[in-house]
């Protein structure tokens, strides 16, 4: 019996030991999973932190890049990109404290490297990109480069390094890329009758619309908020429900309006600008800062006022997007009616004897005026017979003369404005002349204008300026384009041609103060009088334009974008077409009062995107870029 209880103590005691042992080998098993669990953990979040590093310093070089190109005043590097071995010398690595430099993390290398469109290394022999055409537009040419960053970091159990790497593009745009561009920080799309927006919008703020009248067909963006009703600044606001309904009606289900990314119209950076010309306000567009040369985007259509300072829209020595600068005539009128022309930049005006000022003085009549109700004065006007200048530029009398053959830019610029002076209106029809007074406001008149140069026309002006009749259409005396004899049509399955026959159209802008439409019927001398007496025919306009506004008060509206284009007529039986894309820009600055003031009656608006601009800017404009990053890779 004993022998038998020893053999079984034994037993139990070899079974316990198995046990202890079975339970250390377990215990040890699982410690070392653990362990390499946590040291893998960490491994992962010391690269995670070193790649968060990487690709701070990434975002640094993306942004000294971009203003490095953006900003460089070498004509060459503005053109063809910067090289490699410049931005070594230009960039530089973010200091610690912009980026705090973490734990155990160092930055091995950086560098941004200029590539062929393939994306490998230039061998361009100036260490340049190779440029791209990516259309047959002249102007969407791309510049690649490769920014590579490669840092160091302590493991668990070694140093490793890691690398991330970017293509930064910059690419050329056309100007016009949208029907509606705006920069203002508030745009409100508020019509009465029906008005199909058959083309992209983008507003650089905030957008406002709260009628049903409003149909966009194509994509709408905006950088700030969509509100389906006024503006709180609206006196509709809070007393007159919207009636907006949204899909389908207002846009489409599957592309509604939305947040989008920032747009440039022009490379001049907003920052070199006088903040108080770039707010919504219009009662404190004073200069704040000394320089009278950089007043908001109304630059553009200004002429340097004080050579003694900065130009920000000089972007390098040949390069400006001053319109007055890029123009190949400059016109100018002072209150005495006085005619001086320069050609080019030369500061020597044309002799009068000259062929061109022959040429380009018979097309114009200096001291006539029409009634505008909503400025509440007689505007003094020159008038520009477009006929002639298109036939003065197919004889070859007026050269293109400025630009790569890019067609014909006049700059015309009445200096008299707040003078009081006397001046005429007079009756078309009969040639009678009504004596009146300008108390000081100025504007420039085109007429005639529906055949242009086929290589372009762009009129710049300071002042207000009035489209009269048919525009880059082909109308003749007999015969108008469809669009304007169509007794009745809905975009975007009816849409007449705005031409007539086989006429085609000219990359063309009109870029003003602000931007009014006079009807084919106009005659100057029923501006004096009631609506009755100033009704308007169907007209068509083909043609960018580029204006200002009256941002809304309490006490009035702006007019909204439906009245970008100001009317002075009873349009209520007749239809406004337009093709081409339309820039609010700035606040006007000559055309100051209230949109309440005007007497009219909207037209029925039919404004479409005119893709001929896709691929051609009008006259004088410069190229802009855009600055984007391409895919993110590591290794």
């Amino acid at each position: 019996m004993k022998s038998s209880h020893k053999s079984e103590s034994a037993s139990g005691l070899l079974a316990v030991l198995f046990f202890m042992v079975l339970t250390s080998v377990t215990v040890a098993m699982i410690f070392s999973v653990t362990s390499s669990h946590i040291t893998a953990s960490k491994r992962t979040i010391d690269r995670t932190i070193a790649l968060a590093y990487a690709d701070g310093v990434l975002e640094s070089l993306f942004d000294q890049w971009r203003t490095a190109l953006s900003t460089v005043t070498n004509a060459t590097d503005r053109t063809y990109g910067m090289s490699t071995s410049a931005l070594a010398t230009t960039l530089t690595a973010p200091s610690s404290t912009t980026l705090p430099l973490p734990t155990n993390v160092s930055l091995s290398s950086w560098s941004v490297t200029a590539l062929t469109p393939l994306l490998t290394t230039t061998t361009d022999p100036n260490g340049r990109p190779t440029l791209e055409n990516g259309t047959n537009s002249r102007l969407r040419v791309r510049v690649y480069y490769r920014a590579s960053v490669t840092v160091q970091y302590r493991s668990a159990t070694a140093f490793k390094t890691a690398t991330v790497q970017r293509i930064f593009c910059r690419a050329g745009r056309n100007i016009f890329d949208n029907f509606f561009f705006g920069t203002q920080s508030n745009v409100e799309f508020h019509p009465g009758p029906d008005m199909y927006v058959n083309g992209t919008v983008y507003v650089g703020g905030n957008l406002f619309t709260a009628q049903n009248s409003i149909h966009f067909l194509q994509d709408v963006s905006y950088t700030g908020t969509y509100t389906l009703n006024y503006r709180p600044e609206d006196s509709r606001y809070g007393n007159t429900a919207p009636t907006i309904t949204g899909a389908p009606t207002n846009w489409s289900a599957s592309d509604p309006p939305h947040v989008g990314s920032q747009q440039k119209l022009l490379d001049v950076p907003m920052s070199s600008l006088d903040p108080n010309f770039l707010d919504d306000s219009i009662s404190n567009d004073t200069d704040s800062d000394g320089n009278p040369n950089n007043n908001g985007y109304h630059e553009i259509i200004e002429t340097v006022t004080d050579t003694t300072k900065t130009d920000p829209l000089q972007l390098d020595v040949s390069d400006s997007e001053r319109l007055s600068n890029n123009a190949d005539y400059r016109i100018f009128v002072n209150s005495s009616n006085a005619l001086t022309i320069y050609a080019g930049q030369s500061t020597t005006p044309l002799a009068a004897t000259s062929a061109e000022y022959i040429a380009l003085s018979a097309a114009l009549t200096l001291n006539t005026a029409m009634t505008d109700d909503r400025q509440g004065d007689n505007v003094r006007m020159v008038t520009v017979d477009v006929s002639k200048i298109t036939a003065a530029a197919t004889a070859n009398t007026i050269k293109d003369t400025v630009g790569s053959n890019d067609g014909y830019l006049l700059y015309i610029s009445d200096n008299s404005v707040g003078t009081s002076v006397k001046t005429n209106i007079v009756n078309s029809a009969t040639g009678a002349k009504t004596s009146v007074t300008s108390s000081g406001a100025r504007g420039v008149k085109l007429i005639n204008g529906a055949t242009l140069p086929s290589a372009g026309l762009t009129i710049a002006t300071p002042n207000p300026v009035y489209i009269q009749g048919d525009y880059n259409t082909g109308s003749t005396s007999s015969t108008q384009p469809a669009s304007n004899t169509a007794a009745s049509y809905t975009p975007p399955t009816d849409t007449p041609s705005p031409v007539v026959g086989s006429y085609n159209r000219a990359p063309a802008a009109v870029v003003g103060d602000a931007i009014n439409i006079l009807s084919n019927s106009w005659n100057d001398a029923n501006s004096p009088s009631s609506m009755s007496s100033r009704v308007a025919t169907s007209t068509t306009v083909n043609s960018a334009l580029v204006g200002g506004s009256v941002p809304t008060t309490t006490s009035s509206y702006s007019g909204g974008i439906e009245n970008f284009t100001r009317f002075h007529e009873d349009w209520s039986s007749s239809y406004l077409t337009l093709y081409g894309a339309l820039a609010q820009l700035y606040d006007s600055e000559q055309a100051t009062q209230p949109w309440s003031n005007a007497s009219y009656n909207p037209p029925n608006r039919r404004w479409y995107y005119d893709t001929l601009l896709q691929n051609n800017n009008p006259p004088g404009f410069s190229v802009a870029h855009t600055y984007a990053r391409g895919d993110r890779t590591q290794y």
